[in-house]
Formats: structure tokens, C-alpha cells, sequence
């Protein structure tokens, strides 16, 4: 194999292109990185997905040293690349950066994007079931109806991020941080989020079903209608947390809420400060 820097030319090629199609250009771009690559080669390595789906994509962003015969784009600069509907799945993308990008129904189940970030980017309905999101930045990020089962997100950040009817079902949240966050309609079942900042995050109509919610700060967060039925509170902050008739604690502690909320609309309360769960009750 050859060796895997851009030529000169290459280099010129691609920057006189600028901002291109990589379909137009991989061609060219590999016959110069690999040139004794057999025909076809490319084509089946999983990173293929990044530069076949015919994208508007500036060359000049991904490193001559990415090694995508192993189907690894780390590190990679992909900024506002257009990979809706890319086939990632177990791809190799630690550190990647991926603001303002469109992974839109994109599946990247399996796949490694440790530290990978995220701002602002298109990820509706995508698969990213058992990634590894450890460490990963996702302000404001559009994750409305994604896929998240079984991911580990611990220490990710999520600030205003969109979640809105996503499954995170068995996701790991620990130390994660996403304040502001909207995940109106979100299943959370058996999901880990010991230790997690989610002041104001809003979890209307939300299922915590069986949630791991020690030591979380749930400060101002929305709890209208949702489901908390078995979840572990056990010294999570509910200081004014916005809650419903319809909100199914988890035991006795819908009574205790109770007693400590105050009126602030027709079926609505609001948690007084501080109040805090020292033990596990049972269902």
C-alpha cells in the first residue's frame, strides 16, 4: 500500500475544487493517497459511507493521514458535512468534529465518538443505538426521535439539546450535563443518570420508567405527565420542579412531593426547594 499523505497535486486538485462534491473527487483523492489500491477497495471499508453519499463536502477538512481502511475517521474535521442517511454503523469517529452537521436518519449504531462534537447538529431520527457518545458534545443538538438505546453518553454534554420523543431506553447518563435540554415525550427507561445536571430540563409526558436519578439536580426541571414509576431518587434535588396530577411518582413519594408543592395552575405545582430523597422507597 502506498503511501497514505495527499500529493502535492492532490492537494492543489482538492483545494481548487473547494467546497465539492467528495463523490466527484474520491476517486482521484484515493488514486493519489493509496495507488496501489485494488478497484472497489474503497468501497468496502465502512467509512465509505462519509465520502459515497454524494455530499457537499470541503475536502480540504478531512486529514491526509485518516485511516480509512480500517473504516476510522478520527479526529476528522467534517463541519457542516451533509451525511443524511450515511451507513456508519460501527465506525470508528473518536474526536470527530461534527458541528452544524446533517446526520439526519444516519445509522452510526455501534460506533466509537468518544469526545466527538456535535453543536448544533441535524441528528433526527438517528440510529445511534449502543454508540459510544462517553465525553461527547452535543449543545443544541437536534436529536428529535433518535435512536439511543443502550448508548453511553456519561460526561456528555447537552446543553438545550432537542430530544424530543428519542429513545434512550438502558442509556447511561452518569455525569452527563444538559441543562435546558427538551425531551418532551422521551423514553428513559432503566436509564443511568446518577450525578447528571438536568435543571430545567423538560420531561413532559417523558417515561423514567425504572430511571437511575441519584444525586441528579433536577432543579426547575418539568415533570408534567411523566412516568417515574420504580426510579431511584434517592437524594436527587427537586427544588421547583413543575410537576401534574398526572405525573406518576415513584411509592410514597407523590405524597411527600405533594406536601411540599405549591399551586401554579389547574393541575400544576411546583416543588418548594430542596427536597430530597434519602432512601430508596418501594413501589
Amino acid at each position: 500500500m502506498g503511501s497514505n499523505s495527499v500529493g502535492p497535486d492532490a492537494e492543489y486538485t482538492a483545494s481548487a475544487h473547494g467546497r465539492g462534491s467528495f463523490r466527484e473527487l474520491s476517486r482521484e483523492l484515493f488514486g493519489a493517497a493509496f495507488p496501489d489500491a485494488r478497484y472497489g477497495w474503497v468501497d468496502q471499508q465502512v467509512a465509505t459511507a462519509v465520502v459515497e453519499v454524494g455530499t457537499a463536502l470541503d475536502v480540504r477538512l478531512l486529514p491526509s493521514d485518516a485511516d480509512l481502511r480500517a473504516g476510522r475517521l478520527d479526529g476528522a474535521d467534517l463541519r457542516g458535512a451533509d451525511l443524511r442517511d450515511a451507513q456508519l454503523e460501527k465506525a470508528e469517529l473518536t474526536g470527530v468534529d461534527l458541528r452544524e452537521a446533517c446526520l439526519a436518519r444516519a445509522d452510526l449504531c455501534g460506533a466509537v465518538l468518544r469526545n466527538a462534537r456535535f453543536g448544533s447538529a441535524n441528528l433526527r431520527s438517528a440510529r445511534l443505538a449502543d454508540a459510544d457518545l462517553v465525553r461527547a458534545e452535543l449543545r443544541r443538538a437536534d436529536l428529535v426521535a433518535a435512536d439511543l438505546a443502550g448508548a453511553d453518553l456519561r460526561e456528555a454534554q447537552l446543553p438545550l439539546a432537542q430530544l424530543a420523543g428519542a429513545d434512550a431506553d438502558r442509556v447511561r447518563f452518569d455525569g452527563a450535563s444538559m441543562p435546558g435540554a427538551d425531551a418532551s415525550a422521551a423514553t428513559f427507561r432503566r436509564a443511568r443518570f446518577t450525578g447528571a445536571n438536568l435543571r430545567r430540563v423538560v420531561f413532559d409526558e417523558a417515561v423514567l420508567a425504572g430511571a437511575h436519578l441519584r444525586g441528579a439536580d433536577l432543579t426547575g426541571a418539568v415533570l408534567t405527565a411523566a412516568v417515574l414509576t420504580d426510579a431511584d431518587l434517592t437524594d436527587a434535588d427537586l427544588s421547583a420542579v413543575v410537576w401534574s396530577d398526572e405525573t406518576r411518582w415513584p411509592g410514597a413519594l407523590g405524597a411527600e412531593v405533594r406536601s411540599r408543592s405549591e399551586r401554579i395552575g389547574p393541575d400544576t405545582y411546583r416543588v418548594r426547594p430542596r427536597v430530597r430523597r434519602q432512601t430508596r422507597l418501594p413501589a
